[in-house]
């Protein structure tokens, strides 16, 4: 009774074991396809923004010949970024991400915090605004009692 008992808790783990590893699967395809469609997105989005610089740039060619190189530069490393969001895999742009880390593991570091800071004020810029009155800004009339003399 003892040996059934205990088969029968080695084969509760193994199904429990198998259900956990099919739930993590499903979980990785589930993110996986997720920043698929993310990295195609920012590939469409880059290519676009790219295609209206260059727009730009095109439209401003007699105001300022510098404004207008710098904006083609731009483009054209946009347009760069973009064909290789499109062309490469999810892996292999990680794997491409973890050999330039260990190649130059300074630059690595600079780029991830430049990359934070950047996504920081980004994330503050898009967040909307507290409804309080800006710090300063003194007594408003209506934070006042009526009910107070003068």
């Amino acid at each position: 009774m003892a040996t059934g008992m205990s088969r029968d808790l080695q084969n509760a783990a193994q199904a429990a074991k198998e259900q956990a590893r099919a739930a993590v699967s499903d979980a990785t395809e589930s993110v996986r396809s997720s920043l698929t469609q993310q990295k195609d997105g920012a590939a469409s989005s880059l290519g676009s923004f790219a295609g209206a610089l260059r727009k730009a740039a095109k439209e401003s060619d007699g105001e300022g010949q510098g404004v207008g190189r710098m904006a083609e530069w731009a483009a054209d490393g946009l347009e760069r970024v973009s064909s290789t969001l499109r062309s490469k895999d999810l892996n292999g742009m990680v794997r491409e991400v973890e050999s330039f880390a260990r190649s130059q593991p300074v630059a690595f570091f600079f780029a991830a915090a430049a990359a934070g800071f950047l996504a920081t004020r980004f994330l503050k810029a898009g967040s909307p605004q507290e409804s309080g009155p800006p710090s300063g800004a003194g007594v408003h009339p209506s934070d006042v009692s009526s009910d107070i003399p003068f």
